[in-house]
C-alpha cells in the first residue's frame, strides 16, 4: 500500500491512532485510591483482548484474523504489564527519594531518565505490534474498525 496520498496517510495515521487508543492507553499509567491502579486503568489483558475480540466481531473480521491479531497483541499487553511493574518500582523509589533527610537530585534524574528510556522502549514495541496487528485487516476493516473505536471513546 503507498502512503503517497495525503488523505490515504492522514487515514493510516488515524486508524493507528485509533488502533493505540483501544488497547487502553497502554503507556497512561492510572494512580488511583492513593496508589497506582492495575495495569492500563484496571484492565487485565484478556479484558483488552476480549474488547478488541468485540470489535473484530463488529468489523468482520474472520476468525483466522481474531487469531493472528491475538497473537500479535497479547505479547505486547503483557510487556506493558511488565512496563507497568518496573513504573511502579521507580515510582516508590522516586517517592523514597524526595523522602529522604536530603534530596539527591543526581538519582531523581537518573530515575526520570530511566522511566523516559523505559517508557520510550515500549512504546515502539507497541506501536510494532499495532502496525503488525493493522496489517491483518484489509483496509475496509481497517476503515470500520477505526469507526467503531471512535464511537466507543465517543461514550
Amino acid at each position: 500500500m503507498t502512503l503517497s496520498n495525503p488523505k490515504r496517510r492522514i487515514k493510516m495515521v488515524a486508524i493507528v491512532a485509533a488502533l493505540a487508543a483501544i488497547l487502553g492507553g497502554a503507556l497512561a499509567f492510572a494512580h488511583t485510591a492513593g496508589g497506582h491502579g492495575p495495569m492500563m486503568t484496571g484492565r487485565s489483558t484478556e479484558d483488552h483482548l476480549e474488547h478488541m475480540q468485540a470489535l473484530l466481531t463488529k468489523i468482520g473480521a474472520s476468525d483466522a484474523q481474531k487469531t493472528q491479531i491475538e497473537a500479535i497483541l497479547k505479547p505486547a499487553l503483557d510487556d506493558m504489564k511488565s512496563t507497568h511493574d518496573a513504573h511502579f518500582a521507580a515510582f516508590k523509589q522516586f517517592h523514597e527519594a524526595i523522602s529522604a533527610p536530603s534530596i539527591d537530585r543526581a538519582q531523581l534524574e537518573t530515575l526520570r531518565a530511566a522511566q523516559v528510556k523505559l517508557l520510550d522502549e515500549a512504546s515502539k514495541r507497541l506501536v510494532i505490534a499495532i502496525s503488525d496487528a493493522a496489517e491483518v485487516l484489509s483496509p475496509d476493516q481497517r476503515a470500520a474498525l477505526a469507526q467503531e473505536i471512535e464511537k466507543h471513546h465517543r461514550g
